[in-house]
């Protein structure tokens, strides 16, 4: 099996060690990995949700800036001890008048990437451009969730053309998450029409679910035969804690051998293209 970089992992567990992500890593095949510090919300899922309508988007705002430092150095640690194996990603709340200090100084303490939910607001929102601004400036890659969450929030923030306002910072590198299932053909034409347009935008999209087994063949096939292999990553949306990597490589290999991937495409798929877009030398 060739080396597999998982780009979109999260890590739903504070008491997990470098260690242990390793050894997981290791269980499924995986030689790098990029983990996404804790989703502050979690612990807070109920309280949040039990407020009124109009006070959440405070209150998690509120919930960001208490825990989400702690959080994002928790996996920086990780990267700095595990080089070679940990890319680190912080969570950032873009409405944050705090999100642009924060997203620098977690690139400081070892963070290689940002991750994003837009929760309440789109993409093209005026409060986010000074984080996407500081973001640039710090030339790190942004992942941002596409597509639909499925948990009981709003997914029209999340939907795929939204995100072509992003082509006005030339220098951000986005990477669209799940292929923006269910509407991944939008997802397709943001990342290939963006660059058709605009040369210098620099957005990929990942392979992570999203979309369920059953669906996810059309929509891999569709990528794959109007992207240029290049512009798309590997990713499982895996749990730090469990074996869904292993799962997921499967099942993509099964689809891969269904569309008669070539090995080269694989390759790039798999582990280049990551190396490329989070510029690192192996």
């Amino acid at each position: 099996m060739m080396d597999i970089f998982d780009t979109h992992v999260h890590c739903l567990s504070w008491e997990q060690t470098a260690a242990d992500i390793v050894a997981q890593m290791d269980e499924c095949g995986v030689r790098m990995e990029c983990v996404i510090a804790p989703p502050i919300w979690y612990e807070n899922r109920q309280a949040l949700a039990s407020l009124p309508r109009s006070e959440r988007r405070k209150a998690f705002s509120r919930v960001w800036r208490e825990k989400a430092p702690a959080a994002n150095d928790l996996v920086a640690g990780w990267a700095r001890e595990r080089p070679d194996r940990i890319l680190a990603l912080a969570w950032i709340d873009p409405l944050h008048p705090e999100a642009p200090h924060e997203a620098e100084r977690a690139v400081e303490a070892g963070c290689a990437g940002i991750k994003i939910i837009n929760i309440g607001h789109y993409p093209w929102d005026e409060r986010c451009f000074d984080v996407y601004d500081r973001i640039e400036q710090l030339d790190v890659p942004v992942l941002f969730h596409a597509g639909i969450l499925g948990d009981g929030r709003n997914s029209r923030f999340s939907r795929p053309a939204e995100f072509e306002a992003l082509k006005e910072w030339p220098k951000l590198r986005v990477i669209l998450a799940h292929m923006g299932w269910p509407w991944t053909d939008e997802a397709i034409a943001t990342v290939g029409m963006g660059r058709l347009y605009n040369p210098t935008a620099n957005m990929v999209m990942d392979l992570a679910p999203g979309a369920p087994l059953a669906w996810r063949e059309d929509a891999m096939a569709k990528a794959l035969g109007y992207l240029p292999h290049e512009w798309i990553l590997f990713g499982t949306d895996g749990k730090s804690t469990d074996g869904k990597a292993a799962r997921v490589i499967r099942e993509t290999e099964y689809i891969f051998n269904k569309l008669g991937v070539s090995d080269e495409a694989r390759r790039k798929i798999y582990w280049q293209n990551a190396c490329d877009f989070y510029r690192i030398n192996y």
